[in-house]
This record gives structure tokens, sequence and C-alpha cells, in this order.
């Protein structure tokens, strides 16, 4: 009698496990876009700098980075990002936010890629800063994104991502002191970047 209470309840247990995998699998059979959810991710980039705001003009930095998102209609996701881009030896660092549109081509992949656009701004703290504020210029830069990136599911909720990024950064400058304009300092940031981020 033992036995057959036993096999019974595994035998249940069974159904059960088998009933619940089949309906997962025909809701969700082909589906890892994560449309509806939000996610939280962090990740390192690697970045290759080349600017003219400081004398240093090529640079390479690898930095952390954290982001929030969500996946809206159609899997197009909008994240937000913070970075902080250091360079150590020369005493100077970028540090800010961009806003990105990740749109993808066949959402419903397990692994997948996308195209990135977006905007963002960042500011500049370093040994030049005093000489910006003393002229009145703006430590700010507001940059313009473009990149690719593709999207991996290790499981239905965690992700691992890997994006190639092109940013392009501008400073205003204010008028000499003869009136004439000052041409704006800018900067190309191109990284590659590699993360992880769990879906909610």
């Amino acid at each position: 009698m033992p036995r057959l209470l036993l096999r019974m309840f595994f035998i249940g247990v069974f159904t059960h496990i088998a009933t619940s995998a089949n309906a997962w699998t025909s809701e969700r059979a082909g589906d890892w876009s994560g449309e509806g959810r939000w996610y939280l991710g962090a990740g390192f980039e690697s970045a290759s700098v080349d600017q003219n705001l400081t004398s240093d003009k090529g640079v390479s930095a690898t930095y952390p980075s954290l982001k929030v998102g969500g996946v809206g209609p159609q899997a197009v996701r909008f994240e937000v990002t913070w970075s902080r881009l250091e360079d150590s030896s020369a005493n100077w660092r970028l540090s800010g936010l961009d806003g990105d549109l990740w749109l993808p081509y066949r959402p419903d992949l397990r692994l997948r890629p996308y195209l990135i656009l977006g905007m963002g701004y960042h500011r500049y703290y370093g040994k030049e800063s005093e000489f910006l504020i003393t002229n009145e210029a703006d430590n700010g830069a507001r940059s313009l994104n473009a990149g690719l990136g593709i999207v991996g599911n290790i499981s239905r909720r965690t992700e691992l991502t890997a994006a190639f990024r092109y940013r392009y950064l501008t400073w205003d400058a204010p008028d000499d002191d003869n009136g004439g304009s000052v041409n704006p300092a800018d900067a190309t940031v191109s990284s590659i970047s590699l993360g992880i981020q769990q879906l909610f």
C-alpha cells in the first residue's frame, strides 16, 4: 500500500511538471524578446577616445556602466545607461547618462541583433575645469550615439549583452574677447561593452 501511494504521488508530480512545462512552452515558445518587462543591468566598456578638450588627444580606458530599461511594443527597448570614463594618467573623467533605443531584428530569437540609436549628456571633470569655468564655458557635453548590439538569453529572465557604440560629444564654447566665435570642443568615443541584465 505505501508503495502504491508513493508511486501515485510521483506520477502526480511528474504529470503536473509536464503539464506546466507544456503550457509554458506553448505560450512562450520562440519568444525571447522580454516584451512587457523592465530590466536592470551592469557591465564594462572598453573605449578609445579621440578628443581636443585637453592636450592628451587619444586615450583608452575601461570603465563600468549601469543601466535600467524596458521592453515595449514590437520588442523595442529603451534604456538609460550611466557610465564613468576615467583617465587617471591624464587626470580627467567623463561621467554621464545615455538614453538609447534598441531596435530589434527578429526579437523572438534567443540570440538577436539590435540597432542602437540615442543621445546623452556627459560632464567633463579634470585639469581644464577651472579654465572652462573662468571662461564661462559649460563642462557639460551633449552626445549623439549609434551602434550595434547583441542580446542573448541564458534563461528566460537573465540576458547577456554585447554592443559596439560610437558617441560624438560636443561642448559649447564662449566667444573670445574680440567678439569672435570659438570652435566648440568635441570628442568621439568608440567602445565595446559586455554586460548582464535581469528582467523583472
